[in-house]
């Protein structure tokens, strides 16, 4: 996932730019430190899912826009609905630094509705962190633990959760193996 930290770098340090930002006032607005983000835009560090949404907000984008393309598919996305359809080997997706990956099942061009794929190895965690909309996340395999504004909710396989995403939420790992998960966010805004 190298070539996707760097290609998300990129894509983080050319929006800066483009904003007329610099780092020192990138990182006024995301809390960040100027060195932490210089890693992150060089590919350098793989940021955790807190940093990459203080970042996406502080330059006015979703964290959709942040996605890597995958390797050597960039632009190829199948001709016939491009706007509706994401094949598998076409999904774009975020490493993040303790492992974490979210795979963008849904198009970039969907504001309604992101719907991701994500894969918990054995003890990985989320800072809390919240974003506008609304989400919901079901377990697919293993044992999600959510903490939402305070309450403390266990997901299982088959188990769902929903919740206003502006309420601080994070997550945990709460398996031996990885916990597999699918959250569905309105409107895309993550």
């Amino acid at each position: 996932m190298a070539k996707s930290t760097e290609l998300q770098g990129a894509r983080i340090r050319s929006l800066r730019k483009l904003k007329g930002l610099t780092l020192g006032q990138l990182s006024q607005r995301t809390g960040l430190s100027q060195g932490y983000l210089s890693q992150i835009e060089r590919g350098i560090s793989q940021p955790s899912i807190g940093s990459l949404v203080s970042i996406a907000q502080a330059l006015g984008v979703t964290m959709q826009w942040l996605f890597s393309d995958p390797p050597g598919k960039a632009g190829k996305a199948d001709s016939r609905s491009p706007e509706k359809l994401v094949k598998k080997d076409q999904r774009i997706s975020i490493e993040y630094e303790d492992g974490i990956v979210d795979q963008l099942l849904t198009p970039r061009s969907n504001n309604n509705l992101e719907v991701i794929y994500s894969v918990y190895p054995p003890g990985t965690k989320s800072e809390p962190y919240s974003h506008k909309g609304h989400e919901a996340v079901t377990v697919l395999q293993g044992r999600l633990v959510l903490i939402v504004s305070g309450e403390e909710f266990v997901l299982d396989e088959g188990d769902c959760l929903s919740f206003k995403s502006t309420e601080r939420h994070s997550h945990r790992n709460a398996s031996d193996g990885d916990t597999i998960a699918i959250w569905f966010i309105t409107p895309a805004s993550f």
